[in-house]
This record gives structure tokens, C-alpha cells and sequence, in this order.
């Protein structure tokens, strides 16, 4: 039987190291964007330029530090709507990734797509800042992303032939009156 055959009401897992590795890092990253979004949530009505200062404060950066100056004047300004639509579309991304993780644990086709089509979305974005300001960080982002998107492509192509040699195997094995022939 294929992937996810249904054997007396159970569900046979295959095991498959890729796949686990790819509903593992969609779950922290949902998880992560979770708790970020609740954390984006608690700064409304708070001024962000002096908790800024208070965490560089204590962290020992300079505070003539060009790029603390830079933080907190594009911090100076922003209104408890923008958080909160910060927030909102952080805790949105979570459950998309959430999404993708549950729907893949369960062998979802459309979890597959849903996360090829997804994970595919940003490979342009992060080609752009790798070309534009090379990082590691931006770097293993795209070939962690581009493995997931080959993996999940290639699954899918191996599934579908399967199931279609497994029809072709079906139709060839009908006798004549149309119903399907002993097999020893």
C-alpha cells in the first residue's frame, strides 16, 4: 500500500526522516510566531522608543550607537493600531504554519501543496537578500527553503506515479467481465 494507506481503520505511517524534519521546524516556527505575536501584543500602549532604551540600557549597548538611533527614531511614532496589525499578522502567520505542520503529521495532500506553495513564495525574497546584503542567516533561509520545496515536489511526483501505476496495475489486472482477477 501507498503512503497513508488506510489499513482497517489505521492510517500506516511510513517512517520519513525529511518529512518529521519539516512538520518539526513548521511547528517552531508556528510556535515561535505564536509567542512573538502575544509579545507584539503586550507592547500596545507602551512607548516602544523607551522600553528600546531600557533593553539597551541593559544590555550595555552605547547609546550614541548609530544603529540604536536608527531603532529608536522608526520607533518614535508608532501607534497602537500598527502594533496590533503587527501582532495580528503574526499570530496569522503562526497558524499557517501550525496549519502546515498538523496537516503534514496527518499525510495531507493539501498540506503538502499548502506548504510547497508557501515555502516557494519566499525563495524570490530571500534570493533578493542574499544578492542584495549577503548573510548567512539569509543564505541558509533560502537553501533550507529550497530543500523543503525539492523534497515535498519530489514526494509528490513519486505519489502520484505510484498511484497511477497502481490504477494502470488495476485496469490490466480485469478479466474480461470487468472484475479483478485472482493474484497469487
Amino acid at each position: 500500500m501507498g503512503e497513508g494507506a488506510v489499513e482497517s481503520g489505521q492510517v500506516r505511517r511510513e517512517r520519513d526522516g525529511g518529512l518529521r524534519a519539516i512538520i518539526v521546524l513548521k511547528a517552531f516556527y508556528g510556535i515561535l510566531f505564536f509567542l512573538v505575536g502575544l509579545g507584539v501584543f503586550a507592547l500596545i500602549n507602551k512607548d516602544l522608543s523607551d522600553l528600546a532604551e531600557q533593553a539597551a540600557d541593559s544590555l550595555g549597548i552605547n547609546p550614541e550607537n548609530r544603529y540604536l538611533l536608527s531603532l529608536l527614531e522608526s520607533l518614535t511614532g508608532v501607534s497602537p493600531k500598527q502594533i496590533a496589525a503587527v501582532g495580528l499578522g503574526t499570530i496569522l502567520t503562526s497558524g499557517l504554519f501550525l496549519t502546515m505542520a498538523w496537516g503534514l503529521h496527518l499525510r495531507q495532500t493539501w498540506a503538502e501543496w499548502l506548504t510547497i506553495v508557501a515555502t516557494a513564495f519566499f525563495i524570490p525574497i530571500e534570493i533578493y537578500e542574499v544578492v542584495s546584503s549577503p548573510h548567512f542567516t539569509y543564505a541558509l533561509a533560502l537553501v533550507v527553503n529550497a530543500l523543503i520545496v525539492w523534497y515535498l515536489v519530489r514526494r509528490r511526483i513519486r505519489s502520484s506515479s505510484t498511484s497511477s501505476q497502481g490504477r494502470l496495475e488495476a485496469s490490466l489486472s480485469r478479466d474480461t467481465t470487468g472484475s479483478p482477477t485472482a493474484r497469487s
